[in-house]
């Protein structure tokens, strides 16, 4: 298993670009998987400079339709014209935030004129040997989300949110397991939840991406730590929306191991 953050709102060094947005360049099965794309076309730079192809990536993964995690799927078609696109139908719908401001992404052509396959899943499906993308995040938690900041058009009303959109992967290989997110719209504590219902509660190695402590949910943190405690999770791979107050908080609360993943960051074993 390897893993480089391809993209990060944090850079450290003057070469690589950071932007708020989320991209992992991901190494395992014998596949080489992006998972989000960023906000811009900023990652062929990241990339090029961490001497990774992105013309040899076989999967991309579209966590949800927000334009920081799809909005670099435009450039990297461009250069990557038989990787397969994996994400669901919701992602292509229009979204907004409470200032009813876009934060969807489009892309500049009809579907069927990229030469990409793209695969849109609704449920639970095993992409690649050990490559699970897992569309049903049930609901534990009720309370510890960040649903109520984002909207979507409904016969012309703008109404919550639901992230029937998003989605989260689960790679296993070698007996270990592994998570990776987006932004956790739908709860954290409802994806590794549901991850560990499907694992049979096989203990999870790592969790890494975007968790949304931000906002209220920051502000409430220390009530959930006990439930993250019990989690079975080795370590976290934090970045992006968790926020820099979200991480330290996390990181000075739980008995876990916690790490900023920042552009440019790379998990090897």
């Amino acid at each position: 298993m390897e893993f480089l953050t391809l993209m990060d709102n944090i850079v450290y060094g003057e070469v690589l670009t950071a932007e708020h947005g989320l991209s992992f360049l991901i190494k395992a099965g014998g596949k080489k998987i992006l998972f989000d794309t960023g906000q811009t076309g900023a990652i062929l730079h990241n990339a090029s400079y961490l001497n990774e192809e992105l013309e040899t990536v076989d999967l991309v993964v579209l966590s949800h339709g927000h334009y920081d995690h799809c909005g670099g799927l435009e450039s990297f078609l461009k250069v990557n014209h038989t990787a397969k696109i994996y994400l669901k139908s919701k992602a292509m719908e229009k979204k907004y935030r409470r200032d009813y401001s876009s934060v969807g992404f489009e892309l500049q052509k009809p579907l069927s004129e990229y030469p990409n396959e793209f695969i849109f899943i609704e449920d639970n499906v095993e992409i690649a040997p050990g490559i699970l993308l897992v569309g049903h995040i049930n609901k534990y938690v009720e309370t510890f989300d960040s649903m109520d900041s984002f909207f979507v058009k409904e016969d012309q009303n703008y109404i919550m949110d639901p992230f029937q959109d998003e989605l989260f992967m689960i790679i296993s290989e070698k007996d270990k397991h592994y998570l990776f997110t987006g932004c956790s719209h739908k709860g954290i504590l409802n994806i590794i939840k549901s991850s560990l219902e499907l694992l049979e509660d096989a203990p999870l190695e790592f969790v890494a991406g975007g968790m949304h402590f931000n906002g209220k949910i920051v502000n409430v943190l220390d009530q959930y730590i006990e439930q993250f405690e019990r989690l079975n999770v080795k370590h976290f791979y934090v970045n992006h929306c968790t926020g820099i107050e979200g991480y330290m908080k996390f990181k000075n609360r739980l008995n876990t191991d916690v790490t900023y993943a920042f552009t440019g960051f790379r998990y090897e074993e």
